[in-house]
């Protein structure tokens, strides 16, 4: 028989080992791509997130910023100033006027100069006393600039410093036509910025660029911080790298693995609102992945290294006895095994403090995160006792050693101490574990701080919402009633005048006054049954009301309009008396809206009311031959201060609160509002009640 230790070598143990570090090199690889990817990804989203949040927030202000100014440029004041400045009446005490409601205007909405033109293009007034306006553009581009009818944005353009710079322009109209405009700067820093400053709060690898279309423009972004106050500086890029910047776009939102000046990089792409510039949000893929590229390389080479350690070992070993090498390998793997399962669970770079204990709660090992958290040295912190760390030991011991009676362990939040003495809020899970005869105590205890502080920011922004919304309600409710009293006044007199002023011109003005005193006073009316609705305060009276009866004083309040309008109205009912349980004063509101709506909205034909009626319901159904709306329009008529038709240009008067508080007035009663309607053929709408 052989001597085993001059047994030939089994060379297919090199195999194996040789297979293993393949494998592991692969699954490194694999790894590293995976990684890489999940990187690449989650930082688009957040890059990308940013942008498109900040972007739309760019449209909806330029829009607000539209709206505003064609609204101020209907104050009498503004047009009456507007009127004298273009007929050439540039007193001093006009261009006081203008100066002061200019600047108002300017310091509110944040606008870098003011500037009045003519339809020539000439300059009448600016708020810039360096006129700059001239040194971006030459007059005859402000005159084709300036050719509109609505308000419009410019493209970007670069003023004073390199300053990115965008003009609202606003045509000033009169009844004989438009008299000049309005040319409002806005600096694009305050767009820019917020989404610069919020992405270096995920990465500093993000490079910020501006592509002009069909241009040889383009511009780096850098945000510097000048004189305590933040900047946005713009670097000019070469003709060559824009051109293959618009290589790589073409038509993408998102590209990636694109080779650039030596570095392999991805981006994101999204066009300005308003211009016809493209922001580009770029980022080297090499800086980003390097570090899980390091790790992936050194993981792998020092599996392969211990692999072939281990196999010199095992060689060593084999030559000197094959019976001692099974022996000492049989004892070494119990051994290993018992440490592996002891140490696997404190991963040594895990974000949670990672503690092990005996049964006493002694530590008996930690992770760098729990010695890093604390403040405490290896060497003083595994001299402690889990209870130590606790901020009420008093309240802690029972719950912790509970885990030891409990197979599922225990999950529970309380708060910690750190060496320096401060607290920080924790969620502990403890679970008992056994290692052969031996029996742990595994902790994973979790960093609340963060989360603490994000609950107490969504309380605080969830009060302060609440607080806002009552404020906003309460002072619709003391507006309206404080202008209620004075209206009373203005509508009296006005009546009083009409019956007593012989003079006609006299009497027209009179009328006007008249009319335009009822129209705010429905306004306002209008905002006070709204504030009642969103503060629940609207009090109801149910009783039984005779719905025809109800229908057929609605008819007769709207007699002089229809017949004024050369319209008629018709009302179908087959019952005597239809009974129902409601409001009188709400439903008799709500059906003289819906018909008021149908008589302002229809300009010639009629007006039909029918009723039908179940064992549970009662429908009031109001048709006309009006003008009708757009379907993509239907829900919009019932927000706050929507209509159908909007704008300068509108047709019809009111505040498009109307059938906001109609539908409202319905849902309260218990029923509810359904409309049908098809554009230049009328509409229908359906007011269904319950009888009881």
């Amino acid at each position: 028989m052989k001597n085993i230790s001059e047994d030939t070598f089994p060379f297919k143990y090199l195999l194996y080992f040789l297979a293993v570090s393949i494998i592991i090199s692969v699954v490194g690889y694999l790894y590293y791509l995976d990684r890489k990817n999940a990187i690449e990804d989650e930082l688009y989203r957040h890059v990308a997130t940013i942008k498109e949040i900040k972007l739309a927030q760019i449209e909806k202000e330029q829009a607000q910023r539209k709206r505003t100014i064609q609204a101020f440029l209907l104050l009498p004041a503004v047009e009456d100033d507007l009127r004298k400045l273009f007929a050439g009446k540039n007193s001093d005490k006009v261009k006081k006027r203008i100066d002061i409601w200019s600047g108002e205007l300017k310091k509110d909405f944040e606008f870098v100069s003011l500037n009045i033109f003519n339809t020539n293009a000439d300059l009448l007034f600016t708020t810039d006393s360096t006129k700059s306006i001239y040194d971006n553009y030459l007059k005859h581009e402000l005159k084709v600039l300036m050719q509109t009818e609505t308000s419009q944005l410019s493209n970007l353009y670069l003023g004073e410093n390199k300053n990115l710079l965008q003009a609202i322009i606003s045509p000033v109209k009169s009844s004989k036509g438009i008299l000049g405009y309005i040319w409002t700067e806005v600096s694009f820093f305050e767009y820019l910025h917020p989404i610069i400053s919020y992405t270096k709060q995920e990465t500093e690898d993000v490079e910020y660029i501006l592509l002009k279309k069909q241009s040889d423009l383009g511009f780096i972004l850098k945000d510097v911080n000048e004189n305590n106050r933040f900047t946005i500086r713009t670097i000019p890029i070469s003709k060559k790298d824009k051109t293959e910047l618009e290589s790589f776009i073409k038509g993408k939102e998102f590209f990636k693995d694109a080779k650039f000046k030596g570095s392999k990089i991805f981006a994101s792409v999204n066009d300005i609102p308003g211009t016809d510039w493209i922001l580009l949000a770029k980022i080297d893929q090499e800086k980003v992945i390097q570090s899980t590229k390091n790790a992936a390389m050194l993981a792998s080479f020092i599996s392969i290294l211990l692999i072939v350690l281990s196999a010199s070992i095992t060689y060593a070993i084999w030559k000197r006895s094959r019976l001692h090498f099974l022996t000492r390998t049989f004892n070494l793997r119990k051994e290993k095994d018992a440490i592996s399962e002891r140490y696997t669970s404190l991963t040594k770079y895990a974000n949670d403090m990672i503690l092990s204990t005996d049964k006493n709660g002694k530590i008996l090992e930690a992770n760098q995160k729990a010695f890093d958290t604390y403040g405490y040295p290896k060497s003083e912190l595994l001299k402690m006792d889990l209870l130590d760390l606790s901020y009420d030991r008093k309240k802690d011991i029972g719950v912790i050693f509970s885990s030891i009676n409990n197979p599922d362990g225990i999950l529970f939040e309380t708060n910690h101490k750190r060496k320096n003495g401060t607290m920080i809020p924790v969620e502990i899970s403890a679970k008992l574990i056994k290692h052969g005869d031996e029996e742990t105590l595994l902790a994973i205890i979790r960093d609340n701080t963060e989360r603490k502080k994000l609950e107490l920011d969504l309380i605080l922004a969830k009060d302060k919402a609440e607080e806002m919304d009552r404020l906003k309600t309460t002072f619709l409710s003391n507006m309206s009633h404080e202008l209620n009293t004075p209206m009373s006044g203005i509508i009296g007199f006005s009546e009083l005048l009409l019956s007593e002023m012989d003079n006609k011109n006299h009497r027209e003005m009179a009328k006007i006054i008249h009319k335009s005193g009822k129209r705010l006073n429905e306004t306002l009316n209008s905002i006070l049954d709204l504030s009642k609705i969103e503060s629940q305060k609207l009090e109801l009276k149910f009783s039984a009301i005779d719905l025809v009866t109800l229908i057929q004083e609605c008819k007769y309040a709207f007699s002089d309009q229809v017949n004024k309008k050369g319209l008629s109205i018709h009302v179908s009912i087959d019952q005597d008396k239809i009974f129902v349980n409601t409001d009188q004063g709400i439903l008799h509101k709500v059906l003289c809206n819906i018909i008021d709506n149908s008589v302002k909205y229809t300009v010639d034909g009629e007006i039909n009311i029918s009723t039908d009626e179940d064992e549970k319901n009662v429908k009031i159904r109001v048709t006309d031959t009006g003008i009708g709306i757009p379907e993509e329009n239907l829900n919009q008529i019932f927000e706050p201060f929507r209509q159908g038709s909007e704008g300068l240009n509108r047709k019809y008067e009111g505040m498009g609160l109307g059938l906001t508080i109609t539908k409202k007035f319905v849902e309260i009663l218990g029923g509810r509002l359904n409309i049908k309607s098809e554009k230049g053929k009328g509409t229908t709408m359906d007011i269904i009640l319950p009888k009881k």
